[in-house]
C-alpha cells in the first residue's frame, strides 16, 4: 500500500521549528512574504527581536537574513547588529552566507561599521 506524505509535511523537515506547514491561503493576511513556513507578522518579529537575547537572538537574526530580502532585514535589525553577531551567524544564512560577507566586508571598505 503506497501511501503518499502530504507536500505540507515533507516541507516541515526542513524548517528550523517544528511547525505544521499551512496552505499559503491559511496564513494571516498580514504574514511576513518571507515567512513561508511559519506565523509571522512585522510586530511579532520586531518583539521577538528586541526581547530576546543569546542563541534565540542568534537563530531569529539567522533566519531573517536567510529568508528575507536584503531591504527586508534592515527593517528589523540594524547593520551593526548584523556585523557584530556575524562571527556567531556565520554558519546559520545557508546559501546566502557568501551575500552577507560580501555587503559586510563592502560595509568595512565604506566606512559604514
Amino acid at each position: 500500500m503506497n501511501q503518499e506524505v502530504p507536500t505540507s509535511l515533507l516541507l516541515c523537515l526542513w524548517c528550523d521549528t517544528m511547525t505544521v506547514m499551512l496552505p499559503s491561503a491559511a496564513m494571516p493576511p498580514d504574514n511576513l512574504d518571507f515567512a513561508w513556513d511559519r506565523y509571522e507578522t512585522a510586530a511579532s518579529l520586531k518583539r521577538r527581536l528586541d526581547t530576546t537575547s543569546g542563541a534565540e537572538w542568534l537563530r531569529t537574526a539567522a533566519w531573517l537574513m536567510r529568508e528575507a530580502r536584503v531591504e527586508q532585514v534592515w527593517q528589523f535589525v540594524t547593520l551593526q547588529q548584523v556585523a557584530d553577531a556575524f562571527p556567531e551567524i556565520s554558519p546559520m544564512p545557508g546559501k546566502r552566507r557568501p551575500d552577507w560577507e560580501h555587503l559586510l566586508r563592502a560595509a568595512r571598505e565604506l566606512g559604514r561599521i
